[in-house]
């Protein structure tokens, strides 16, 4: 059966497309999708300071655990510069893999009323963040909180409460 002129007519008048008003909004909405969720998704900024953040967070936890597991040492904790943070296992050595190293181009900040904080901390054996003199001292909880800032692109906080919680945050 061929395909006469009028058939032909009634199948091209029966498509529907999209109206110009349509194709508009389509077309301002991705656009306002690819400025607001693009940069968040494909860009890498601060990924590397997320995966930094979450290193330090479980790094601060297992030196915790050691320090509340081991009452006898007082001196477990971390030894901190501006582009590492090296764990402290009572002088012992630390393997490579276990030192969290911030990404280029980011510094890492230490806000913390304890002596000597921006060098180091330990952990008492209660858990809670004590000075780098607690191996030759015992010190109490509750004297001052310990923020590890990390800054760059995106600004990231890891939180050791006085009493020893930690968390990702700001301390406040």
């Amino acid at each position: 059966m061929p395909l006469t002129r009028k058939k032909y007519d009634k199948i091209v008048n029966n498509q529907q497309g999209f109206t110009l008003v349509e194709l508009i909004i389509v077309i301002v909405l991705i656009g306002i999708l690819a400025v607001t969720a693009g940069p968040r998704i494909f860009g890498s900024g601060g990924v590397d300071q997320v995966v930094t953040e979450r290193q330090l967070l479980s790094l601060l936890r297992l030196q915790q655990q050691q320090a509340m597991q081991d009452v006898v040492n007082r001196c477990y904790g971390v030894n901190l510069t501006s582009a590492e943070v090296t764990p402290f296992d009572c002088g012992q050595p630390i393997e490579n893999a276990r030192v969290v190293t911030l990404p280029n181009d980011n510094t890492l900040t230490i806000v913390s009323t304890l002596p000597n904080a921006s060098t180091g901390f330990r952990f008492n054996a209660l858990g809670c963040p004590v000075s780098t003199g607690h191996a030759t001292t015992a010190e109490n909880c509750g004297q001052s909180a310990v923020e590890l800032q990390i800054n760059g692109v995106n600004a990231r906080s890891v939180c050791v409460q006085s009493q020893g919680y930690i968390r990702v945050g700001t301390c406040s």
